[in-house]
């Protein structure tokens, strides 16, 4: 059994991850927990876990600052990196120190049983090194190793990003979103469609057009109504992309149903 450590500011996020799932039925105990940076170094080095699921921005000490302090003492703990999407490009930074995956907030529990499988397979190994003789444990990773967490952070960045989409959708411009991710709106959609299929301007449309469905189909608004609560201001606009995406015009469709 591996014991992991949980440090996170925010005390429904520790509850949270806690109850998401039977920690000992995927290979671990909880052996402490932390809500600032300084306290979790403190747990941190008198526990030893073998894993270190640690939120980005914390007081104190960041999990950043927190991770170099693990790695400049040796202590052989892995660690994972939780966070906000607007925080990929600082999570990422991490990757340099041999993290084993980074998770994005909110955390799921699919993420989560992945990432701890990816863990173990990290700590057995670990373990077998330090089985053979004194070898350094916070080297560099192998390019296909550093790869495979940089695109894995990717994709859940490209999720985030469509997740912000669907809860903004309204008023959502691509410069915004360059803005809230700290990247270039072309690098906004190409993230999106390497990962997704689709691109800011498609998955956007498909989250509008859903919605104006829902609308027309549960209340009784006018089909002004329906453009501008799904972000058209311009009625005319709403109903020639409303037809182009369904074959059907918004009043055609309400009478369809």
């Amino acid at each position: 059994m591996f014991r992991v450590f949980l440090a996170d500011d925010e005390p429904w996020v520790l509850l949270g991850l806690k109850g998401m799932i039977d920690w000992s039925e995927a290979g671990f105990e909880i052996c402490g927990e932390a809500m600032d940076g300084v306290k979790a170094w403190e747990r941190i080095s008198r526990l030893k876990p073998d894993l270190v699921l640690s939120d980005i921005r914390m007081p104190g000490l960041t999990g950043i600052e927190l991770v170099k302090r693990i790695r400049e003492e040796k202590l052989a703990a892995e660690v994972v990196f939780m966070s906000g999407y607007s925080e990929f490009e600082y999570a990422r930074a991490g990757l340099q120190y041999g993290c084993v995956d980074y998770l994005l907030k909110p955390v799921y529990e699919e993420d989560l049983r992945r990432c701890l499988e990816k863990a173990a397979g990290r700590i057995r190994e670990t373990h077998g090194i330090r089985n053979e003789g004194p070898q350094e444990l916070c080297g560099t990773q192998d390019a296909g190793t550093a790869e495979e967490q940089a695109y894995r952070s990717e994709a859940g960045l490209a999720r985030g990003m469509v997740q912000y989409m669907q809860e903004h959708y309204q008023e959502v411009t691509q410069q915004q979103m360059a803005e809230q991710f700290c990247l270039s709106a072309s690098a906004i959609s190409q993230i999106i469609k390497r990962h997704t299929g689709k691109n800011y301007s498609e998955h956007l449309l498909d989250i509008r057009i859903r919605r104006a469905q829902e609308l027309l189909r549960s209340t009784n608004e006018s089909i002004e109504r329906v453009a501008e609560l799904t972000g058209y201001n311009d009625y005319f606009y709403f109903t020639k992309v409303f037809k182009k995406a369904t074959g059907l015009s918004p009043s055609a469709y309400r009478k369809s149903l």
